[in-house]
């Protein structure tokens, strides 16, 4: 099994490498930032992978979700943010990370949808020079670094929050339909393995080496799969169609 890995912090808690927890079969970890594993899954370069939920939304027909899991957020997520030199309503460029489709997302609802101001928007092509650049789209470790490198700072999980009152859900785990088919029991192990490695990691965070300001930012992450949870996705999909990038409703299955 091919498993595509996103190693950010906030993935921490999945990694049952980490957590001492086995997989009864081979498998090799194939490590990205968000939007290469998407590319990685889609090709079948990889067989299972941690995506945006964008990306999932966009190919749902491909895939099917391991239940209960997800990386998601109620308010404050802390590493997804806008950073600027003046308020967000003012903002006429902005530049995005590549590393993350359901961020960019997220980010051209709030000013097309929320606000209702749209800027131009920038490719971000490398973190050198930020004080040169009005505002930009920061997600992940990133994120957490750079935070207060500019004037303002705006949580988009916040806005998403204020805005739907409801949680934010950045990925999801999903195999390809493919995959599931000719071994049903590797994915279902899999899937029990990420839910211990997620349990386990929380019941013994204090004694996992991690700075304060680390154990609070995972504990303020929210790894489940609620109802809510897809509610949340079922809106973000309705407004991904009102601004045309979504043509098709997608639908949520399972293994």
């Amino acid at each position: 099994m091919r498993i595509g890995w996103i190693d950010y912090l906030n993935t921490l808690p999945f990694n049952f490498e980490k957590t001492g927890i086995g997989l009864d079969f081979r498998y090799s970890l194939v490590k990205g930032v968000p939007s290469t594993i998407n590319r990685l899954l889609s090709e079948g370069s990889v067989d299972v992978g941690f995506i945006s939920s964008a990306h999932y939304l966009e190919n749902w027909k491909d895939y099917l979700i391991l239940p209960d899991l997800s990386i998601s957020s109620l308010n404050r997520v802390q590493s997804v943010i806008i950073l600027s030199d003046r308020p967000i309503e003012s903002i006429d460029k902005i530049y995005l990370t590549g590393d993350s489709k359901t961020s960019r997302y997220l980010t051209k609802i709030i000013f097309e949808l929320f606000l209702k101001t749209p800027p131009e928007y920038k490719e971000l092509e490398d973190l050198h020079a930020l004080e040169e650049k009005e505002a930009v789209l920061l997600i992940g470790d990133s994120a957490i670094k750079y935070s207060s490198a500019k004037k303002y700072s705006y949580d988009l999980s916040s806005i998403w929050y204020r805005e739907t009152g409801l949680p934010f859900v950045f990925a999801l785990w999903c195999v390809r339909k493919e995959y599931y088919k000719k071994f049903p029991e590797r994915v279902k192990s899999l899937h029990k393995t990420l839910k211990l490695s997620k349990n386990r990691f929380f019941e013994n965070i204090n004694s996992a080496g991690l700075s304060e300001d680390k154990i609070q930012y995972l504990k303020n992450l929210d790894y489940c799969l609620s109802s809510e949870h897809l509610k949340s996705l079922e809106l973000f999909s309705e407004y991904l169609m009102k601004i045309g990038i979504l043509r098709q409703k997608p639908e949520f299955n399972f293994i």
